[in-house]
């Protein structure tokens, strides 16, 4: 009769630990790892993948690019210092390193019209800052330069310097000719609507973060990515940094840390873009940047529509 009671209490702890084993993996199989206050999926009745730019110089956004506490500056600053891990892109599978983000961050050569073009470089011009200078000629400063020897003759020549326009100077030896944190003045924020079930509301659930550099300031004409971050990161490194400060115009008794204003959505950003099958954005979905733009403003009425009508019937 022992034996049996000690059978069946061993039966009872196996079974016991085993539903709370897999109850465990449940809950972390279940939650989104990259949210900041995971949902579980069960409670998740409706999820909406969206995507806004958020223009900085726009004046709501303006209390995030206060002087000296830009919010790229503090992305830069924490990432040269290795307590940020940047991604190549806002899907935050493929990490990159601090190296290869600062190479994105590398001015381009814009509005250089003295430039030597590659046909005029292989006809020979622009040799003489290379070294092929004659004796006695005017470097265009008023004195006589005198004769260099060409590379690779005897007694060598120190290459030229560069100016920060032509081949940029690679990154680690000279961080001089990066991008300032003023200039780049667009974010892309990707985030998850989410309607919660059990507490019957929409939330807002923000994953990344991407710095771009806009169109006007590369020389494709295109914006570019810089790279992005998990913003579940970037929540923690707002509040442990009390500089990290949403600049308040109206009450400067009420300044407010920059986690905090993002989540009472004290920022405007313009939606772009939602999940669909073929990954296109608005603009192009509907054939244009003003339809696009109509439809952006749309979608945010929609979304507030559906939360107040979903249980009205």
């Amino acid at each position: 009769m022992k034996n049996l009671s000690k059978i069946a209490g061993i039966a009872l702890l196996s079974l016991t630990t085993s539903t709370w084993v897999s109850a465990q993996e449940k809950d972390n199989k279940g939650k989104n790892p990259d949210s900041v206050r995971p949902i579980d999926e069960s409670n998740i009745m409706w999820k909406q993948r969206l995507w806004r730019r958020m223009d900085l110089k726009e004046k709501q956004n303006q209390p995030f690019f206060s002087k000296g506490n830009e919010i790229t500056k503090y992305l830069m600053e924490w990432v040269q210092s290795g307590v940020l891990q940047p991604y190549k892109n806002d899907s935050l599978k493929t990490k990159i390193t601090k190296e290869d983000f600062l190479k994105n961050l590398v001015m381009e050569n814009i509005g250089n019209e003295n430039a030597l073009s590659d046909a005029e470089k292989a006809a020979g011009f622009g040799t003489e800052s290379a070294g092929g200078t004659t004796a006695g000629s005017d470097d265009g400063w008023g004195d006589p330069k005198p004769k260099t020897p060409a590379t690779g003759t005897t007694g060598g020549t120190t290459p030229p310097k560069n100016d920060g326009f032509s081949n940029p100077v690679p990154v680690g030896t000279d961080l001089n000719n990066l991008y300032y944190a003023k200039q780049l003045s667009i974010l892309e924020l990707r985030e998850d609507a989410i309607f919660d079930k059990q507490r019957s509301r929409l939330y807002y659930d923000i994953q990344s973060i991407t710095i771009i550099i806009p169109a006007n300031m590369t020389t494709a004409g295109f914006d570019r990515n810089v790279g992005s971050f998990r913003y579940k990161d970037l929540d923690k490194l707002f509040r442990s940094n009390p500089n990290c400060v949403w600049y308040n115009e109206q009450n400067e008794a009420q300044h407010k840390n920059m986690a905090d204003a993002f989540d009472l959505r004290l920022f405007h950003a313009r939606l772009t873009k939602k999940g669909n099958s073929k990954d296109d954005d608005l603009d192009t979905i509907y054939g244009g940047s003003k339809q696009g733009l109509v439809q952006s403003q749309q979608l945010e009425y929609k979304l507030m529509e559906m939360e107040h009508n979903l249980w009205e019937y």
